[in-house]
């Protein structure tokens, strides 16, 4: 899945495409003339252990930056679609626009600039208009607060095929200690541990198949969801069973 990557000390290469890795170092030669690349060796051997081994035909990913990430699931997983949002509105690169011209990708690869990953309207207008078959794969590497990331899930879970896969990553930012997370971080009374634990608790409506949890990431794996739930989906946690009342079965 991702053999194709090549690692080297201060980048990863496939093919002519060059990823920066982060952070970066400072004899740094290729200016702008590459993507960056925020997850490690270790982070990407983390997805090829847990992803599932099927096709990605439909792959929806919150957040873009400069485009690396949807290059590296472009030549990694090869989607049939791959669509983006982002909040910021700066656009795609000239790096990523010459990448999509060289591959042939406008029809396969879309972007979409100022687009807040908290809005469910927009968000089910641009998967109902760029997909025509359930999403197989979501991967939300976003604003990483607690309330957006709770409704971009409940958004866009339901439009996963059953037994396709979610990705919350980088949830367990409240226990580092650098001071960019600190500031980014600060005013935040929610985390995301706690959405891990809701979607922990919450496998017990069965909507969630399965759960993994690294450290990197939280991939949850769609089960059956009612047609009625579709579009009012959320994410259940069940209040504790008294002692004399029936456990599931």
């Amino acid at each position: 899945m991702f053999e194709t990557l090549r690692w080297l000390k201060d980048r990863a290469l496939i093919g002519d495409l060059v990823f920066r890795l982060e952070p970066k170092t400072d004899d740094w030669e290729l200016g702008d003339e590459c993507f960056r690349l925020y997850k490690s060796k270790y982070y990407i051997d983390a997805y090829a252990r847990w992803l599932p081994r099927m096709r990605f035909n439909n792959v929806f990913e919150l957040g873009i930056f400069d485009g690396g990430s949807l290059a590296l699931w472009n030549e990694c997983l090869a989607p049939r679609k791959l669509v983006a949002v982002d909040l910021s509105e700066r656009g795609d690169s000239d790096y990523f626009r010459r990448f999509i011209e060289a591959k042939g990708l406008q029809d396969r690869v879309k972007t979409y600039w100022g687009v807040d990953q908290a809005d469910t309207t927009t968000l089910r207008k641009i998967v109902e208009r760029e997909f025509d078959s359930p999403l197989d794969l979501v991967i939300d590497d976003a604003c990483h607060f607690y309330g957006p990331t709770k409704t971009s899930f409940e958004t866009l879970f339901p439009f996963l095929r059953e037994g396709a896969v979610y990705v919350i990553e980088d949830w367990p930012w409240e226990y580092l200690e650098d001071q960019d997370t600190r500031e980014y971080f600060g005013n935040e009374t929610q985390t995301l541990t706690e959405l891990v634990m809701e979607l922990t608790k919450s496998i017990h409506s069965r909507t969630i198949a399965s759960l993994i949890v690294t450290e990197e990431f939280v991939m949850a794996e769609r089960g059956p969801l009612p047609a009625d739930r579709v579009n009012d989906f959320r994410i259940v946690v069940p209040t504790r069973a008294s002692p004399e009342g029936n456990r599931p079965k």
